[in-house]
């Protein structure tokens, strides 16, 4: 028999992760790749675009589009760091913040669908997997940068 594909299965998890972001977010004209910039704000206001690529493993070009639009709707707004005057600084307006509750009830809400019938040792088992996982793809793609 076959062995199943892990890659397969978080795809598909991932897809589905997407769509159910899209639907709750919709109201807001956000999708399911911009709310991650705003949730990495909430966890550190007021850094560069550079460095929100770097921490959501997200390229310079695709990163600078989507704050370029969130910007536009209102979320966020870009300001000249004044450290470095090719820079820009990133930080959440009062609309993004007023978004910081919504976002996070949403994420814990699709947490624990998915996490239904697992104990907390399991699911804090898979994380750590799925973190290891993670690591590993980085490191083979870095290798090819």
């Amino acid at each position: 028999m076959e062995k199943e594909s892990v890659a397969r299965w978080i795809s598909v998890l991932h897809r589905q992760f997407q769509i159910y972001l899209n639907r709750e977010l919709k109201h807001y004209d956000i999708n399911s790749s911009e709310y991650v910039f705003l949730v990495n704000l909430y966890e550190k206001d007021g850094i560069s675009q550079e460095r929100l690529s770097t921490n959501l493993f997200i390229n310079k070009a695709a990163t600078a589009r989507t704050i370029g639009r969130l910007e536009k709707l209102g979320y966020v707004k870009r300001t000249r760091d004044p450290n470095d005057s090719r820079a820009y600084l990133v930080t959440l307006t009062a609309k993004g913040l007023e978004m910081r509750n919504f976002i996070k009830t949403k994420l814990d809400y699709w947490t624990q669908t998915i996490s239904s019938g697992l104990t907390s040792a399991e699911a804090n088992d898979l994380v750590q997997k799925v973190k290891k996982m993670t690591m590993n793809a980085l490191a083979e793609i870095k290798g090819d940068e």
